[in-house]
Parts: structure tokens; C-alpha cells; sequence
């Protein structure tokens, strides 16, 4: 089944495609976060946007373990299932630091049996090689996603969907309730030297008097369900619909902010690795070419000032203890 087919979006209008320097933004963006459920409009019910994540029936959540500085880790995620036994979702979930995966769809748990970050992955989430594939153990029947291939996402309206912490714009993330919520965003530009491999969006704010302060690309008005991913949602989905057929267009793989505090409140960034530019290597794994050289190894690289978070879980992975304030500041880290 493919998902999705016929649903519409409100849209402000198609802009000129652009590119977001990327001096620019590492001068404006103090701290960078990636493994993001979405923060939302203080206006709005959550139930809106749980109800907007919920039609996206190809969105799960992953429950992983792995290695880091010698030390287990465990910690939940995203991903998105686009063929029965194939979750795509960001580099940082699934690499050569990841010892097991466990992918939660729809009231079903499948262990994954093998994981493919793409070659070149080497940890620099500015690059736009955020991106994995995760192989489960046993098929599921349900909703795929629907790739996208084109080269319209500029100026369309995205849906980011995941699991993870939720919040306002006002307050940013603060609570981490294993929620799958949708929230939408323009998407605005490309992140220069990524070879246009990340789109970029940011958190416009509902209040006019601030709008300017918080906006730095495309438009200052808010969507109606404007939202931006947050702690628990890298590698799920941000959709788009182009006549009247929705795909996946990119996978969420970090944040960003403009004061200095990335808590995913008004005016922050969000970055997600553009799904046209790796169909080749996508195609490649399913179609049974996967070859040593798909199999990307992880590298400490630099990246700036990007870091990459995910969501620690204590400690057992089956029942994903809720995290209240004071384990926001235990978030497992990568600085690149």
C-alpha cells in the first residue's frame, strides 16, 4: 500500500529556489541538534498535530543501543518504512557505532537484522550524508512511503513527522511522551555546501512584533500548524505533495539556533537530508547491489558547530522511561 495518495496541503506560494550559506548560518547558529516529536504553535491543541502525525502511517520509532567513547548507550529515534522490509532514516541512528535496533510501527516491534549508512557518512552532519538503511528481520504490511525523485521542494509546504519531545514555540522541547506528531513548515532553502543535500526550514513566530527577530529565510508568517522537529524525530519523514500525490522528501537530521540555546522554540532551524539526492544509492541496497562501499564506517569528523543529539532512554528499551526537565541535560552527544 502507498501512502498518502490525493492528500493536499495549504501552501503560501512557491519561492525562488535559493541556497542558505553555510558561513551564515555557523555564525548565526550556536549549537546544532540532531535525533529530533515537534514543538508546536502556543495557539494551536496537540491534538492537531498528533492527529496530522498519525496519517502518516509509514513513521515509526526506533529503539536502539550502541557504543560511544566505550561506553552503552540506549536511546529512541525515527524512521520510515518504504518497502516492507526497509526503514530509511538518518545516519546518526544507524551506523558502525549501533549494536541492535528495534523498529515500532503501528503496535509492531521488528528487530532490524543489518544497517547501511551510506558511504559517505563520516559524522559531519553539514554535508548532507545523514542518511541510513535498516533491514528488518521479518516484513511488515502497512503504509511505504513514496520517494521523491523531483527537484521542487523549495517553496513547498513540508510535514515533519516523528516521535520524541514536544513543547511550544515559547517554551521549546520539555517533554519527551513517545507521541508521533506532524507539524508543517516551508521549506526554505538549501544549506550551501551540502551540494544541496539538506533543505532547511525554520520555527516562525505567531507573535508579529517578534516575527522579524525570528525569521531568516523565506517567509515571516507562520502555517497553521508550524512546528519544528525536536529531540526524537531524526530519521523520520518530512513530507511533501506535488499533484496531488504525497512523498518523502527528506529525513529529519538536526536542529539548529539562532540565539545560542537549540530547544527547538521560535526562530530555531531545522535541517533534513534531501531524499532526491541519494535515490541511486537507496535503489541500489534494495534492488541487492548493497556492496562494502555502501556500508559506510563511522568517522569522527568535524562538523563546526554541529552536534548531534539522541534521546536516552533508562535503561530499558521495552518501556522508554519518560524524561522530565532534569534529563535534557543527560542528552548523549557527538560534537563534530
Amino acid at each position: 500500500m502507498v501512502e498518502g495518495s490525493g492528500q493536499c496541503f495549504v501552501s503560501r506560494g512557491r519561492q525562488p529556489m535559493r541556497k542558505f550559506s553555510i558561513f551564515a548560518a555557523l555564525a548565526v547558529m550556536a549549537a546544532t541538534s540532531s535525533v529530533f516529536a515537534v514543538t508546536i504553535r502556543d495557539d494551536r491543541a496537540d491534538t492537531s498535530y498528533r492527529n496530522l502525525g498519525a496519517s502518516y502511517g509509514s513513521v515509526g520509532q526506533f529503539v536502539g543501543s550502541g557504543v560511544e567513547n566505550g561506553s552503552t548507550i540506549n536511546y529512541s529515534a525515527s524512521g520510515v518504512l518504504i518497502a516492507p522490509e526497509w526503514v530509511l532514516t538518518a545516519g546518526h541512528v544507524a551506523d558502525s557505532t549501533t549494536t541492535s535496533l528495534t523498529f515500532k510501527i503501528n503496535g509492531t516491534n521488528v528487530s532490524a537484522s543489518a544497517w547501511y549508512a551510506n558511504s559517505n557518512w563520516t559524522g559531519n552532519l553539514g554535508t548532507g550524508y545523514d542518511i541510513s538503511l535498516v533491514k528488518l528481520s521479518t516484513t511488515i504490511s502497512g503504509p511505504v512511503a513514496t520517494l521523491y525523485s523531483g527537484t521542487g521542494e523549495i517553496g513547498k509546504v513540508g510535514t515533519y513527522v516523528g516521535y520524541g519531545m514536544t513543547g511550544t514555540g515559547s517554551t521549546g522541547y520539555t517533554v519527551f511522551d513517545q507521541q508521533k506528531r506532524g507539524a508543517q513548515n516551508m521549506v526554505d532553502a538549501f544549506l550551501s555546501g551540502s551540494g544541496s543535500r539538506i533543505l532547511m526550514s525554520d520555527f516562525d513566530n505567531i507573535n508579529k512584533k517578534h516575527q522579524k527577530r525570528d525569521n531568516a529565510m523565506g517567509g515571516a508568517s507562520p502555517l497553521d500548524l508550524e512546528g519544528l522537529i525536536a529531540p526524537g524525530d531524526s530519521g523520520g519523514g518530512m513530507f511533501i505533495t506535488e499533484n496531488g500525490r504525497t512523498y518523502l522528501a527528506g529525513i529529519n537530521s538536526w536542529g539548529s539556533s539562532r540565539d545560542g540555546n537549540t530547544n527547538s522554540d521560535y526562530g530555531d532551524y531545522s535541517g533534513v537530508t534531501r531524499v532526491s539526492s541519494h535515490i541511486g544509492w537507496i535503489n541500489g541496497i534494495l534492488d541487492g547491489y548493497a556492496s562494502s562501499a555502501a556500508n559506510g564506517t563511522f568517522y569522527a569528523g568535524s562538523g563546526g558547530n554541529f552536534t548531534a543529539l539522541r534521546v536516552p532512554i533508562i535503561p530499558e528499551p521495552a518501556t522508554l522511561g519518560v524524561l522530565g526537565l532534569g534529563g535534557l541535560v543527560l542528552l548523549a552527544r557527538r560534537r563534530r
